[in-house]
């Protein structure tokens, strides 16, 4: 008896397997056909043939067209460039229409603001503190940039063509400094020169020469904040240059020294023409960064003695923080980001770079 049920078990499952075949979709309509004249075998088992879905080539093809055509709608740069855009206009050029918009009202959000429009900047203008501060800034500009650039520069030149012992001890003392904070720059230089403590005025004493206190007097006050600068950025232009000199072929200096060219002549005829790129940058930054400089100052003389070096970003500290005129001191930071930009395109037009950087 359980034989005949176990048969009757196989049979059955073979005549409804087709129904189940793995080829079938699951969400498609299927059309079967029953032949109640064709047998699994057995008579009464009718056979149920499925007919094959439809393929889904042309739902591909469709998705594939809808696909392309949404992205020739989004450039493929523009979303390269999305996310730095996106921060970009947030923190950089989204805070300065801000400040411009600050600059041209009696901004007080306590008892609440009032356009003004440019009366802000003609009271600078009229103002000698403020001339001060921007000639200042100039001295200390022209005083930072070729020292730094210099320093920079020869220091790359002679780790790289300089035959001698020592260089990678060199290049680490140059360039340690740049890894220091501001702050720790500007101390260190401020007890050298301090008159009780210091080491700069006895140095000079055991050499015979009688400094005067060097951050207090109005003269020299200035370059020294200066020199400490050029002696904190220096390093980095080194290995901006180094790389870049490393970057030129071989080649052209071995075609050079054939054709009977000098150390100068090779320089400037084949070195220089090719560093332009590289002196841009290390002119622009260096632009930037005396301008803008604040934290030397500050820390090593206050501004002082007197206003002999308050800078600009100075002034406009104390303005905002010191007298809480933040109108005029945003005008003060406007009348700055013009200048950093006037001269970056002064740098750009005068090394002919126009081209490079398109």
């Amino acid at each position: 008896m359980a034989h005949i049920l176990a048969e009757r078990y196989a049979f059955r499952c073979r005549c409804i397997r087709p129904i189940f075949n793995s080829e079938v979709k699951s969400d498609k309509l299927l059309a079967v056909a029953v032949n109640p004249r064709e047998r699994c075998g057995h008579e009464g088992a009718a056979t149920i043939a499925p007919v094959p879905a439809e393929p889904d080539a042309a739902k591909h093809q469709q998705f594939a067209a809808m696909r392309r055509k949404a992205n020739a709608k989004i450039p493929e740069w523009l979303l390269f460039i999305l996310p730095y855009g996106a921060l970009w206009l947030t923190f950089l050029f989204g805070p300065l229409l801000f400040g411009f918009f600050i600059s041209l009202h009696r901004w007080d959000p306590l008892r609440g603001n009032a356009f003004v429009g440019f009366e802000n900047y003609a009271v600078l203008f009229a103002r000698a503190r403020f001339w001060n501060s921007f000639a200042v800034t100039w001295q200390f500009v022209v005083l930072v940039i070729p020292g730094v650039v210099l320093v920079g520069l020869l220091a790359a030149i002679a780790l790289h063509f300089g035959r001698f012992r020592g260089k990678s001890a060199f290049e680490s003392l140059l360039f340690f400094p740049y890894l220091l904070n501001v702050s720790i720059i500007s101390i260190v230089w401020r007890l050298m020169h301090d008159p009780s403590i210091g080491i700069i005025r006895p140095l000079f004493a055991r050499l015979g020469i009688a400094l005067p206190p060097l951050l207090n007097s109005a003269t020299w006050a200035l370059p020294m904040v200066a020199l400490t600068t050029i002696w904190w950025l220096a390093g980095y232009r080194m290995i901006i240059f180094r790389a870049a000199i490393a970057s030129i072929p071989a080649d052209l200096y071995e075609s050079a020294r054939l054709d009977g060219a000098g150390p100068f002549r090779t320089f400037f005829a084949i070195t220089l023409p090719l560093l332009r790129p590289t002196l841009l940058f290390a002119l622009v930054v260096t632009t930037v960064g005396g301008m803008r400089t604040f934290g030397q100052v500050i820390m090593m003389t206050a501004g002082g003695p007197g206003v002999a070096t308050e800078v600009l970003a100075l002034y406009m500290y104390r303005l905002a923080f010191d007298f809480a005129d933040f109108g005029r001191a945003a005008a003060v930071g406007f009348v700055l980001f013009l200048m950093i930009f006037a001269v970056s395109m002064v740098l750009v037009r005068v090394l002919k770079l126009k081209g490079d950087l398109r």
